[in-house]
Parts: structure tokens; sequence; C-alpha cells
């Protein structure tokens, strides 16, 4: 089941049933997060959710990121560590195995980077500063 926004500009991973317990603990505490976060950009609270899933679990964002979209995460780059969406930029230069996550997430969450999206401003405010 994969949850989607009411403006279709994200969809929120769904958390798995037959994963290791480190891609179920990454899904849950990461909705969690976000659901806890305040405010109206969506983007920021995806990113934000992200970073605070990583530093609870003690593991890198783009560890954390790259969980989220094989299992449904699909937002805006704005939303992802500057890390994290370099690697997705370049993957497709990347043997299959090298991906930075699977070939299927990797297509379509570019496909979803192409889309134009409706109510959210350019990525000028790109990177936040994570603490």
């Amino acid at each position: 089941m994969r949850l989607i926004s009411s403006q279709a500009s994200y969809s929120l991973p769904a958390v798995p049933e037959n994963a290791g317990a480190l891609d179920v603990h990454f899904c849950k505490t990461f909705l969690h997060q976000f659901r806890a976060l305040p405010g109206a950009d969506d983007y920021y609270r995806i990113y934000m959710a992200i970073e605070k899933t990583a530093a609870l679990s003690g593991h890198a964002p783009e560890m954390v990121a790259k969980t989220l979209v094989e299992n449904g995460l699909r937002a805006g780059r704005e939303s992802f560590p500057g890390a994290f969406v370099e690697a997705m930029e370049t993957g497709a230069r990347m043997p299959h195995w090298a991906a930075p996550v699977s070939r299927d997430n990797h297509r379509e969450l570019l496909g979803f980077w192409r889309k134009p999206m409706i109510g959210h401003a350019p990525a000028n405010r790109r990177r936040r500063i994570s603490s």
C-alpha cells in the first residue's frame, strides 16, 4: 500500500511486510517523524524526517533515503540529502550492481523528478544545514 498526498506531489513509503528489521524500522520511524513535524512545506518535512530517522538510527541519511525510495517514497529533489541526489543523478552511468537503488526505483524516481511540481518553489533553497 502506497500513501499518496492529495496533491500527488509526493508519495510516502509503505512499511514493507517481508523485509529486514532495518527496512521496517526506517519506514516506521520516517512515517512517525514526517507526521510529527509541523509545517506546510511537505518537501521540507520529508527532508527533515529523513534526517531525524538517520540521526535516531545512527545511519547515514543517504542509506535511509535509499531504503525509503525502495519502499515507495517519491518526492522532489529538495526532499533528499544532497549526496543521495548526486548518486541518483549519476546512477545511470553505473553498473546495475553499483546503482544507488534498484533500476526500477531509480528510473521511477528520476521520472518523478522530471515531472513539473505544482505548488512547490524551485530548488533554490536546496540544501539545509543538518546537525
